[in-house]
């Protein structure tokens, strides 16, 4: 019974958290995985929560073309809507802005590398804010490190169980799915 109160108390407490992964593809190189984890299309194959992704600004430009498109990477400042959870019946969306992807050139000190992050002030309505998805990315020899950091504020007890779903979520997201996604691409 004290477990049970000790359990219950805990969930009351709302403390923003950070999660991070780490993993290494093999034959990759630097430009090819930022521009695959930049594409909001190749998410649903590498993220087992992820269902699909949605254009957040499909407005028309002066030429008529779509801006936004999903299926290229996001340059700053673009947003791209992910929608996951368990639709139809527990539909959950997060609207992501780009507000990094940078690539790091290889030179003869460094192998190359890059910077990719993903941030929502609104993030999940009524459960979190401010998420925010970052992906360090560097040169191992003729591999390629991604860490992934994952920051949110949960705003009621119900999100204080996301990091434990999250880290199992994104671990299998790095280590197993991102390397199967990128053979088959």
């Amino acid at each position: 019974f004290c477990l049970v109160l000790l359990s219950l108390s805990s969930l009351s407490q709302i403390v923003a958290f950070t999660i991070s992964s780490t993993s290494t593809i093999k034959g990759r190189s630097t430009q090819e995985l930022q521009t695959f984890l930049a594409t909001p299309t190749n998410w649903p194959s590498i993220v087992a929560s992820s269902f699909g992704v949605e254009e957040a600004d499909a407005t028309v430009g002066k030429k008529k073309e779509k801006i936004n498109a999903v299926d290229r990477p996001l340059k700053k400042g673009e947003r791209v809507k992910e929608i996951f959870g368990l639709p139809p019946l527990l539909p959950l969306a997060v609207t992501w802005t780009c507000q990094q992807n940078v690539v790091t050139k290889p030179n003869k000190k460094q192998g190359g590398g890059g910077c990719l992050e993903f941030f929502s002030a609104d993030g999940l309505g009524g459960i979190a804010e401010n998420c925010r998805m970052k992906f360090d990315i560097s040169a191992v020899g003729d591999d390629t490190k991604v860490d992934m950091t994952v920051e949110i504020e949960p705003l009621n007890p119900i999100a204080n169980l996301a990091p434990l779903v999250l880290k199992v979520d994104n671990d299998l997201a790095l280590k197993v799915l991102l390397p199967l996604a990128l053979k088959n691409a």
